[in-house]
């Protein structure tokens, strides 16, 4: 089992370091990205650049051809489920690790057989046993691998980068002569920007038509209330302008956690706001939303590699291959290379061992695809950013004495991802203002365990910080937007990333220095309010959590570690 950790974002670590400052180094780190130079002439010929558009803006005729496309990717997986451009071997990409597959690697779906195994999350669409009616057996099938996805590391977002990359080509591939609707050859996957205001009634209208192909049952349909956004856009927007790619993006083997892209947005929307298939990582591909919503947060990786460039990221951030098998058809992304995994097997027809390695990945242009609008008009702009920082970190301040806290002034009323009122249950603990700051080569890190889970089980996490003299009152929207200190979400997974211990480790270093010079001495409280689905109920218990304690590290990162090439 994986024991992970989360970080929180970098400002509740120095709130006196915000303002022109931080502004300024951020515009040191800079490389513009939006007008990439020319590619050479070859890679020009080799790559038509399609910008990838906001689902809501497409007009009828794109619309009708990204349905199409989607649509054939269906019909390829009825009438064979093993065809590795159908909807079905891409759902498996997400995190089916192996599959049976019959050894004339044909298998059909007719009917409503497919409809049937999209609407049903409980049945294991990995296992062909649970769908189809010819038995696997050892002398009439062999194994063969999809994929398995990364989370909480620091080649999440490069692996779905991949991903999204070979299924916007099966859904070019689907039709390309337009033999049975419109042609597919220059559908560019859609984005749905869910820090917006849903154009349907939780979802765009597009996913939400029930005849369409776009349409998956399974999800939750509750309406927005006031038509709120689902994500607060300022956190977003914080997060890509001020983050490295540690925090935002993950770090190195997961020592530390998931990034707070992950952590803070991506587990949230996933385990709490969409459901259905998508509530598990082995299932969320079937849902036609998957690859839109996450190519949401492609565009946000894109963005993020505007502001700050990619020197940053290191390691296997950048040598680590995609493990994922593609359809020999689809074309590789430029400078793709085998590496030194397992041989081709002679039973498994053409297919692509893996998607490359992740620093392929890095600019987009030269691989065939773009953002609309390219300027990432998408995003909260920074100035705004730093105005609402700059509100919240005046001269001589001090946590608590705001009606808002930073961190809830970034999540907003205007967005559905806030603190929960009525939390599952709460642990809480004494803490003891310092009668000094933490020291320069010192971090505080607020820190709370899960260790004790019988099973894995999705759950949200607000964190308190205030005074012994101050009733915990969680109900009142005043009292968590005063005193809460962060929001993180943790999304169980399946399969090989199944872990019953999670660690959330938040640094708080400004937090606890801006208390030291008015408040040394006094005694406060740390409330963890935790919070999960409807299918983590009947699993959590209060015993599973450690009470949360403030634990002083040391903030000198360890050395940087050597790698030899990473392996697919």
């Amino acid at each position: 089992m994986l024991r992970m950790k989360t970080l929180t974002f970098s400002l509740l670590a120095g709130f006196s370091l915000a303002g022109g400052h931080a502004s300024a180094g951020t515009g040191d780190l800079a490389v513009p990205r939006c007008a990439p130079e020319p590619l050479a002439q070859a890679e020009q010929g080799a790559r038509v650049v399609r910008y990838r558009k906001n689902i809501d803006e497409l007009t009828p005729d794109e619309l009708d051809a990204f349905k199409h496309a989607v649509s054939e990717m269906k019909r390829k997986s009825q009438e064979n489920v093993y065809d590795r451009r159908g909807f079905l071997w891409q759902a498996w990409v997400h995190n089916c690790t192996s599959v049976d597959v019959f050894n004339d690697r044909q298998a059909a779906l007719p009917g409503d057989r497919l409809k049937q195994l999209l609407g049903d999350p409980t049945r294991n669409s990995c296992d062909v046993a649970y769908f189809l009616d010819k038995v696997a057996t050892e002398d009439n099938a062999h194994e063969e691998f999809p994929g398995e996805c990364e989370h909480q590391k620091n080649t999440f977002l490069q692996w779905h980068r991949a991903q999204l990359y070979f299924y916007e080509q099966a859904l070019q591939a689907a039709d390309p002569n337009g033999e049975r609707g419109p042609s597919t050859r220059n559908v560019a996957l859609p984005y749905w920007n869910f820090t917006r205001k849903p154009s349907g009634v939780r979802y765009p209208k597009a996913f939400e038509d029930v005849d369409s192909p776009l349409y998956d049952a399974t999800r939750k349909r509750e309406g927005l209330d006031s038509s709120l956004a689902t994500a607060s856009p300022n956190l977003l927007a914080y997060q890509i302008y001020y983050m490295d790619w540690a925090d935002f993006g993950g770090d190195e083997y997961g020592s530390l956690g998931g990034g707070n892209l992950e952590t803070k947005i991506h587990n949230h929307m996933h385990a709490t706001y969409m459901g259905g298939n998508m509530a598990d990582n082995v299932t969320a591909g079937l849902d036609p939303l998957f690859y839109a919503f996450h190519n949401f947060l492609d565009y946000s990786f894109e963005k993020w590699l505007d502001e700050h460039g990619d020197a940053g990221i290191r390691g296997s951030g950048r040598t680590s291959y995609m493990r994922s098998e593609q359809d020999a058809s689809l074309r590789r992304p430029i400078g793709w290379n085998a590496g030194s995994g397992d041989d081709q097997r002679s039973d498994s027809g053409d297919y692509t061992a893996n998607m490359g390695q992740a620093g392929l990945y890095f600019d987009t242009i030269r691989q065939g695809y773009g953002f609309q609008p390219r300027y990432g008009g998408e995003f909260a702009r920074k100035k705004d950013i730093q105005a609402l920082i700059d509100r919240h970190q005046q001269a001589g301040f001090v946590f608590g004495a705001n009606q808002k806290s930073l961190f809830a002034a970034l999540l907003s009323d205007d967005a559905a991802d806030g603190a929960v009122a009525r939390p599952d249950l709460t642990v809480t603990a004494a803490y003891k203002i310092p009668a000094r700051r933490v020291a320069s080569d010192k971090r505080a890190n607020m820190v709370l365990d899960r260790a004790h889970a019988d099973e894995d089980y999705s759950f949200q996490a607000d964190i308190y910080m205030y005074p012994a003299s101050v009733s915990a009152r969680i109900g009142d929207k005043s009292f968590r937007d005063r005193y809460l200190v962060t929001s993180t979400s943790h999304w169980a997974l399946s399969g090989a990333h199944q872990h019953d211990k999670y660690v959330i480790e938040t640094d708080i270093t400004g937090i606890v220095d801006s208390l030291v010079p008015k408040k040394r001495g006094q005694t406060w409280r740390i409330t963890a309010a935790i919070t999960t689905n409807d299918k983590g109920r009947s699993l959590i218990r209060q015993g599973d959590f450690s009470t949360p304690v403030i634990r002083l590290v040391d903030r000198r990162k360890p050395a940087e570690p050597t790698y030899e090439e990473s392996k697919p």
